[in-house]
C-alpha cells in the first residue's frame, strides 16, 4: 500500500497552519531574526555582524546560530535556483517587506520536521516487517499502525501548528526524531545524534539521550553501557566543537550557548523568574494537552504489550518448524533481534525524561515536545495490535471504532485551536497595515515608525519591515529612551490606548496630536453559547436538522457549500472572543516634552529587561491553553445549567401557585 498520499497530506496540513498564521512570536524571534540577518547582510567579513539584530537585542543568554545558518543556507540555495529561472532574487529585492521570505524559511523548517516524523514511521515499518516479505514490506494488518500514526499526527495541534515555527525546540526536533528512528532499529548512532543535538541546540535533548542509554543497557540489557557512553561522548564533542566555532564567531566572544543557558537557568535558578509550576504539571497538564482526547495515551498501553521487533525462531535443520518427530533434532533457539524492546526502551525513557524535567520549577510544554511524536508512534503500534485482533474479539472492533472517532474529534479540536491561535499575532497584522500606508512614501521623505514591546512580541520581525533607507522601524524598549526620540515618531504601534493617559507615564503626549487609524484584536477567550444554540436547534428542530443535513451532503458532493455554511462559519467566529490588543496611530502635531533626565546605560538596560520580562510573562499567560479553555467552557456550561435549573424551578413554582389559586377558586 502506498503511503505517499498521507505524506502529502502531512505536508499540506503543516503548510496550511503556516499560512493561517504566517507571523511569529517572541519565543521564535532569535532564530527568525538571525535567518533574516544572514540572508540580508551575509556572514563575512565580521564587520557585517554589527548590523545583526542580536547586537542590539542580545537577550538574557546567547542562543546558537547553527540552526539559523542551516535554514538560511537552504533558503539561499532555493533563491539561487529561483534567480536562475526567473532572473530575479526573491531575497535581495529590498523595495518591500520580506514576509514571503519568512514564509519560505518556515516551509523549509516545516518540511524538515515532516521528514523527521516520516523517519520515525519508516523505522517502525522496518522494525515490524516480516523477513519473508523483505525489508520494509508489511502486511496490511501491520501497516495499520504506521498509517494510523500519521493520522494521529495530523490531528495534533501542537505538533502541526509549531512544526514550521523557529522555536529552538522545533529547530532541533527533526534531528531528535532522526536519532530516535536510528535507535528504533537498533542503531546506537542514534545516541550520537541526540547528544549532538543536546550540545548544540537544547541541553534537555542530551538528558533524554543519557536516560535512553542507561535504560537500554542497565534495565533491558540491550546494549553495552560503555558503548552507549562512547556514542554520547562522540556526539557531545562534535556538537561542542561546532557550536563553539560558529557561535564564537557570531557573538564575538568565546561561548557555548547551551552551557551558558544551563548555568543561568539551572545553576543560578534564574528560570523561576519566568514562572513556576508544581512537579506534576507536565503529567497532569501539558502531556494531557498534547493529546486531546487522550486516545494516544490509551493506545500507548497496547503498544507496550507487544514488541514490534520480530525475534524469529531457528528451527531444526532436518525438518520444518512444525514437524513432529521423535528423532533427536537440534532444539529451536530464539534469534535475538538487534532492536529487541527498542520501542519499549524509548517509551519508558520518555516517561523518565519527563520525570527528570519535572524537577525544574519553570515548565513549558515545548521543553518536552520531543516525546509527542514518539508517544504517537507507540500509539500507532498499539492500534496495529488491536487491528490484528479485531476479527477475533468484538471488544477490539469497538475499541478501533472509538479511537477512530476520537481521532476525528481531535482533528476538529486541533483545527479550531489553530483558527483561534491565528489571532495571537496582532503585531504582524498591525505592521502590515502600516506598511500599506507608508509604502508610497517618496524617497526623500523620512518616516519613523515606533513599535512597542507587546507589538514586537506578537508578530513583528525584520522580515515584516519595509527595507527602505528612508523608513525607520524603531523598537526602543525603555520609556526613558523613547521620551528622547518621541517627537520624531510619525507612526505608533502600541498596546497603549492614547485616549487614556496615565499620571505615571514618562512619555508625555497630547492625545489630540494623534489620529487613531486602527485597532487590532487578539484572542481573549471562548464563548460556547453559539455551540449550545446550534446543537439545541439540531436536536429540537427537525426542519433545521433536515436542511442542514441536505446542505452538508450537497456540499460534499459538489464541493460548493450553501449559505447555511456561511452561517456556520459566522458561528465559529462568534465562539472565538476577541479584544482590541494593539492600536495604530499617526502623529498630527508635535508634543511638548518635559526635560529628560539622563540615566546610566546600566539603569536603562535594567528598565528594558524589566519591561521585556513583564511582557513575556503576559505572552505566556496569553497563550491558548486547552486546559484553561476547558475550564472556561465548564464554567459557562455550569452557568447555563444553573440558569436553566433556576428557570425550571421558577416554572414549577409558578405552576404550583397557579394550581393552588385554581383550587381556591
Amino acid at each position: 500500500m502506498k503511503t505517499w498520499p498521507l505524506d502529502l497530506l502531512l505536508v499540506a496540513v503543516v503548510v496550511a497552519h503556516l499560512l493561517l498564521a504566517p507571523y511569529t512570536k517572541v519565543e521564535e524571534s532569535f532564530n527568525v531574526q538571525a535567518i533574516h540577518d544572514i540572508l540580508n547582510h551575509g556572514v563575512y567579513p565580521a564587520s557585517v555582524l554589527d548590523n545583526y539584530d542580536h547586537k542590539s537585542f542580545p537577550g538574557v543568554v546567547p542562543r546558537t546560530f547553527v540552526g539559523s545558518v542551516v535554514i538560511a543556507g537552504i533558503v539561499k540555495a532555493i533563491d539561487f535556483v529561483y534567480a536562475q529561472i526567473t532572473g530575479s532574487s526573491f531575497v535581495v529585492d529590498k523595495s518591500s517587506g520580506q514576509l514571503h521570505v519568512q514564509i519560505v524559511a518556515r516551509v523549509v523548517l516545516g518540511l524538515a520536521n515532516v521528514w523527521g516524523f516520516l523517519a520515525l514511521r519508516k523505522s517502525l515499518i522496518i522494525l515490524s516487517a516480516s523477513p519473508k516479505k523483505g525489508k520494509g514490506v508489511l502486511s496490511k494488518e501491520k501497516l495499520a499502525g504506521p498509517l494510523f500514526y500519521t493520522l494521529m499526527l495530523l490531528s495534533q495541534f501542537h505538533v502541526m501548528f509549531y512544526a514550521s515555527r523557529t522555536l529552538p525546540n522545533f529547530v532541533v526536533l527533526p534531528l531528535v526524531n532522526f536519532g530516535l528512528s536510528k535507535l528504533l532499529v537498533g542503531d546506537l548512532s542514534g545516541l550520537t545524534w541526540l547528544a549532538f543535538s543536546g550540545a548544540v541546540f537544547r541541553l534537555e535533548v542530551g538528558v533524554f539521550a543519557t536516560i535512553i542509554a542507561l535504560v537500554s543497557s542497565l534495565v533491558f540489557g540491550q546494549s553495552n553501557v560503555f558503548q552507549g557512553l562512547f556514542m554520547l561522548a562522540v556526539g557531545s564533542i562534535v556538537g561542542l566543537a561546532l557550536t563553539y566555532s560558529v557561535d564564537t564567531y557570531f557573538w564575538g566572544a568565546a561561548t557555548v550557548p547551551e552551557a551558558q543557558a544551563f548555568f543561568f537557568n539551572v545553576i543560578q535558578g534564574k528560570s523561576v523568574e519566568w514562572g513556576v509550576e508544581p512537579y506534576s504539571a507536565y503529567f497532569s497538564k501539558y502531556i494531557v494537552n498534547f493529546f486531546r482526547p487522550p486516545h494516544v495515551l490509551f493506545l500507548g498501553v497496547f503498544g507496550l504489550l507487544r514488541d514490534p521487533a520480530a525475534t524469529g525462531i531457528a528451527g531444526p535443520s532436518n525438518g520444518p518448524l512444525n514437524a513432529k518427530s521423535n528423532a533427536d533434532v537440534t532444539p529451536r533457539v530464539a534469534v535475538t533481534h538487534p532492536a529487541r524492546n527498542s520501542l519499549r526502551i524509548l517509551a519508558i525513557s520518555a516517561v523518565l525524561f519527563v520525570s527528570v524535567m519535572s524537577f525544574q520549577p519553570h515548565k513549558e510544554w515545548r521543553f518536552i515536545i520531543y516525546i509527542a511524536p514518539l508517544m504517537t508512534l507507540l500509539a500507532g503500534h498499539g492500534f496495529s495490535h488491536c487491528w490484528r485482533r479485531k476479527s477475533a474479539v468484538f471488544a477490539y472492533k469497538l475499541l478501533i471504532l472509538l479511537v477512530t472517532g476520537s481521532t476525528f474529534v481531535s482533528f476538529g479540536i486541533s483545527t479550531f485551536m489553530a483558527y483561534a491561535s491565528s489571532y495571537n499575532y496582532p503585531g504582524g497584522t498591525a505592521i502590515e497595515f502600516v506598511n500599506d500606508i507608508v509604502s508610497d512614501t517618496p524617497a526623500g521623505t523620512n518616516i519613523t515608525i515606533h513599535m512597542d514591546v507587546p507589538a514586537c512580541m506578537t508578530g513583528i520581525t525584520h522580515f515584516t519591515e519595509l527595507h527602505r533607507p528612508n523608513i525607520i522601524f524603531d523598537k526602543t524598549e525603555s520609556d526613558h529612551a523613547l521620551a528622547k526620540i518621541w517627537n520624531s515618531v510619525d507612526y505608533l504601534i502600541t498596546h497603549k490606548d492614547l485616549s487614556k493617559p496615565l499620571a505615571s507615564d514618562l512619555v508625555i503626549y497630547d492625545s489630540n496630536h494623534w489620529d487613531h487609524l486602527a485597532s487590532v484584536p487578539a484572542f481573549a477567550g471562548i464563548n460556547i453559547r453559539p455551540i449550545m444554540q446550534f446543537f439545541e436547534f439540531l436536536i429540537k428542530k427537525p426542519v433545521f436538522r433536515k436542511n442542514f443535513s441536505n446542505a452538508l451532503w450537497a456540499g460534499i458532493k459538489t464541493g460548493k457549500f450553501s449559505d447555511d455554511f456561511t452561517t456556520l462559519y459566522e458561528m465559529v467566529q462568534e465562539i472565538v472572543v476577541l479584544k482590541n490588543y494593539l492600536h495604530v496611530y499617526k502623529r498630527t502635531a508635535p508634543d511638548v516634552m518635559p526635560t529628560i533626565l539622563d540615566i546610566s546605560s546600566e539603569e536603562e538596560e535594567l528598565q528594558s529587561e524589566e519591561a521585556l520580562k513583564k511582557e513575556y510573562e503576559k505572552q505566556l499567560m496569553g497563550q491558548i491553553d486547552p486546559q484553561e479553555i476547558q475550564e472556561s467552557v465548564n464554567e459557562q456550561i455550569d452557568f447555563i445549567e444553573d440558569n436553566a435549573e433556576a428557570r425550571s424551578s421558577a416554572k414549577r413554582a409558578a405552576r404550583r401557585t397557579a394550581r393552588r389559586v385554581a383550587d381556591e377558586l
